[in-house]
């Protein structure tokens, strides 16, 4: 059995390639599995991959690395239920530290494994994060993303179709010039030759030769980590009028205005409408995403929303309910706040971490 880990800053494309990547495995009779990752509880992703019929399980409350026997179970339990030749192991965007905290431990205490590590990257972040001054965080949260990129064997630019020619060239020559022992792949996750040249680059990998744990500040790496609000909430939306769809993506347009007015920095916005529907912002604002998806005529919408953004909870809290009432208020609907949970991550505490080379 394969584990393929995936590391890389939160909205760089991670969710899409691994959808993209078990549809092609699952077509040619190969069975798969997806665990996701997260801080919170209730997350737009494992909703999303059930949604889609691919078997999946979630580690919440916690990062891979320090909620390690919780991926240790759900791989278990994976392989009784479902006995899948691969799983993709999403971690949470604002972890890294991998190689050393679950890389290494996997096969420690699961020699037979094979275990892959691709970092992903926003080719449009990292085109700015390369250039001095240019990056949109904190320089803690800079910190992270840039140990992202030192830790992955195979660096993943992602989102190459939103991007052009001149500036796919600039980043491509700047992290080989950065990073010029890594593996470049240039991606389109949504584009299947693509995302069939990375599923090859992984089975071509060997853990033969280990890689290099990182050396890491955690005080470092934990303030960037608390720098982030973490924000998920279930709303309920209900129009008397059979316009609760429209209500629904317009709450979601006028929040992500509210949050760029405000300057706020987002590592995503990610929505989940009536459990199979996705819509997903990152850093720097995916335009067009509403427009393509078409709701059907409904009086009432569940919608989850996942919110990593670089401000306080309470901040943010405040300022989705704001944007509630100003949507109550135009569109004459209701919207209930059902669930919520807002909060900061705590200091990273690894349950293991192996150094060395070797293990």
């Amino acid at each position: 059995m394969t584990i393929h880990l995936l590391t890389g800053f939160l909205g760089s494309g991670k969710t899409t390639a691994i959808h993209q990547a078990c549809k092609l495995l699952m077509a040619d009779g190969i069975s798969v599995a997806v665990i996701t990752n997260d801080q919170g509880i209730k997350l737009v992703d494992n909703g999303f991959f059930s949604s889609e019929h691919i078997p999946g399980r979630q580690v919440t409350n916690g990062c891979f690395c320090c909620n390690y026997n919780e991926l240790d179970k759900n791989i278990d339990a994976l392989i009784n239920e479902v006995k899948p030749v691969v799983i993709f192991a999403e971690s949470v965007g604002s972890c890294t530290d991998i190689i050393a905290t679950v890389m290494k431990p996997l096969l420690k205490f699961r020699p037979a494994l094979k275990v892959t590590v691709s970092t992903f990257a926003d080719i449009r972040l990292l085109h700015l994060m390369l250039k001095p001054g240019g990056s949109i965080f904190d320089e803690t949260v800079d910190y992270i993303y840039r140990k992202q990129l030192e830790e992955g064997e195979i660096i993943v630019i992602n989102k190459t179709d939103l991007s052009d020619s001149r500036q796919i060239a600039e980043v491509e020559a700047g992290v080989k010039e950065k990073y010029p022992e890594k593996q470049l792949i240039l991606q389109d996750s949504r584009n299947e030759d693509h995302v069939h040249n990375w599923l090859q680059a992984l089975a071509d990998y060997s853990n033969d030769q280990l890689p290099r744990s990182l050396s890491i500040d955690y005080d470092i790496y934990g303030a960037g980590e608390a720098r982030l609000a973490w924000f998920d909430q279930e709303l309920e939306i209900i129009s008397s009028n059979n316009e609760a769809g429209t209500d629904t993506l317009i709450f979601i347009k006028e929040l992500q205005e509210a949050i760029r007015l405000r300057g706020f920095p987002i590592g995503h916005l990610k929505f989940l409408i009536d459990g199979k529907y996705k819509i997903s912002h990152t850093a720097l604002f995916d335009a067009g995403e509403n427009e393509r998806i078409s709701l059907p005529a409904s009086g009432k919408v569940n919608l989850l929303v996942n919110a990593r953004i670089e401000t306080a909870p309470e901040t943010l809290h405040q300022l989705v309910h704001s944007v509630i009432a100003s949507v109550e208020s135009s569109r004459d609907c209701k919207i209930l706040e059902t669930s919520l949970s807002a909060f900061q991550p705590g200091y990273p505490t690894p349950t293991h971490r192996i150094a060395e080379a070797s293990i």
